[in-house]
């Protein structure tokens, strides 16, 4: 008896997915949704069906992404978080001049500020409602991040570089802060740029941290 083929790949693709189907436009598509009515709304008032209405999909197509509305929400946190490592350790590579890595560590916080308002607004407002291990993997990024820019000091006060009575992680309080609250206030479109917004936080933040 002959043996059955196997199927080519783009057969079995073409019979799982309906003509046109894009599993990340539509995945990307959920997410710019949840995005914006969660940022308006919040997370609370914001419900699965106005996330897939808003993005002219059905719930299942919702679900067959997102295990549930948390899990959309740490993906959503996770976002912004590893955009954030991923700079860093490009920051990182770049240069090794701890005065350079932290001019441009506040640079990068105060773009992706403008960049992903939405992310950022939702990670400091609607975080909470997280739980469990959705939440300890999103926490375990975040300390990721905030050991980076301690680190980042601590190395500048070994060097010589920034004053030896500065405490890293007091530093890294203020620097995140800072920057992350820039969400509140910064107009991408005001009479000052981005990049000039970053010069005077530097300029600042330098100062004070200089040996």
């Amino acid at each position: 008896m002959a043996r059955a083929t196997s199927r080519p790949e783009s057969t079995r693709r073409r019979q799982r997915w309906p003509d046109g189907y894009d599993p990340e436009n539509t995945r990307n598509s959920l997410i710019t949704s949840a995005l914006g009515l969660i940022e308006q709304r919040g997370f609370d008032r914001t419900s699965v069906q106005e996330i897939a209405d808003q993005a002219q999909l059905t719930k299942g197509a919702f679900y067959h992404h997102f295990a549930s509305k948390d899990d959309l929400l740490r993906h959503i946190q996770e976002e912004y978080l590893e955009a954030q490592l991923a700079a860093i350790q490009k920051i990182e590579a770049d240069s090794d001049d701890p005065t350079v890595r932290v001019r441009e560590l506040i640079r990068f916080s105060l773009t992706s500020v403008a960049e992903y308002r939405a992310h950022v607004t939702i990670f400091y407002q609607e975080r909470r409602y997280l739980t469990g291990d959705l939440f300890a993997e999103v926490t375990r990024k975040r300390g990721l991040v905030e050991a980076a820019f301690a680190g980042m000091v601590a190395d500048g006060v070994a060097r010589g570089a920034f004053r030896p009575d500065v405490d890293p992680r007091i530093a890294t309080f203020g620097l995140v802060g800072m920057c992350a609250w820039a969400y509140q206030w910064l107009n991408v479109g005001g009479p000052l740029s981005v990049d000039e917004v970053a010069r005077q936080f530097s300029a600042m933040v330098l100062e004070g941290l200089s040996a």
